[in-house]
């Protein structure tokens, strides 16, 4: 009898563990901001682009350093956020043709109000105030977050994500743009990360864009094709992204018509890195 106690409890001790880690095949992945809190967001996105003008290729690095920051001005009675993005301090570099400038600005006013759903899907954007590095600050993307499914998602799982969005033209990009990108997401499971344990979420897409500007008294005239990859980690105790890696390849062919007619082939790599703190 007291060997089959034993046994009956040893059974029921395997049975336990079984139970917890079933429970946690499932994760509620969503966005729930708490009014008043406060986060950091420091990005870096490098771009490596080669160019063919009249046969000659000009490579080109770009890299952009910034530190934003927001705060949770409210939270509706459906989930909905509204959250003010502020810039703050900012450092681009340029290498091309034999020169490297790095330009850098601290102080800034730039800030956008936001309304996003519980999946970080963009409801309203409103720029609240600009600086005159404003054009630069556009390219930033203030006030984009990962999307989320909003609902419970299994270890495994993958989800599907389109996305169409409008680039206006700007003193830093005089070519309009209409952006379309087709993502599938996989949780891949849980990892511990700096002691939490956070959920990694895989991603893969594709991407389409097209575009016509005017710069120096010349049409031009955009298409291309990409692919990107990548990942970011989701805190499930907080409802937020705490980090993502995103790399892209693109191929992209701008047409220029005017007193001269050019075909201006490009390649284009992108690797950018956001981290998010709440402050404390």
């Amino acid at each position: 009898m007291k060997r089959n106690f034993v046994k009956t409890l040893f059974l029921f001790l395997l049975v336990i563990p079984g139970i917890h880690l079933y429970s946690q095949n499932t994760w509620l992945l969503k966005y729930q901001f708490e009014k008043g809190k406060a986060y950091d967001q420091i990005s870096r996105t490098t771009q490596d682009i080669v160019q063919t003008v009249n046969g000659q290729d000009i490579k080109i690095l770009s890299e952009i350093a910034s530190t934003n920051s927001f705060q949770v001005e409210n939270r509706d009675a459906d989930g909905n956020a509204t959250l003010l993005f502020s810039a703050q301090d900012l450092s681009v570099r340029s290498a091309a043709m034999g020169r490297d400038t790095t330009l850098k600005y601290t102080g800034m006013k730039d800030k956008v109000r936001v309304k996003l759903t519980p999946a970080g899907k963009s409801l309203s954007s409103v720029v609240v105030d600009s600086s005159e590095v404003s054009s630069i600050v556009s390219q930033l993307n203030m006030g984009d977050m990962r999307h989320l499914p909003g609902k419970e998602v299994k270890v495994g799982e993958t989800w599907q994500d389109q996305l169409v969005v409008n680039k206006e033209k700007s003193a830093g990009s005089p070519i309009a743009m209409e952006i379309t990108t087709d993502t599938e997401y996989t949780l891949k499971g849980s990892e511990p990360v700096n002691g939490k344990e956070l959920l990694k979420i895989a991603f893969t897409g594709t991407m389409n864009m097209k575009g016509k500007g005017m710069q120096m008294g010349m049409d031009m005239y955009l298409e291309g094709t990409g692919k990107n990859q990548g990942f970011f980690y989701y805190d499930p105790a907080a409802f937020m992204i705490v980090s993502s890696e995103d790399n892209s390849e693109m191929e992209i062919s701008v047409a220029v018509t005017g007193p001269q007619n050019l075909t201006i082939p490009m390649t284009q790599s992108v690797k950018s890195v956001t981290t998010f703190t709440e402050r404390k």
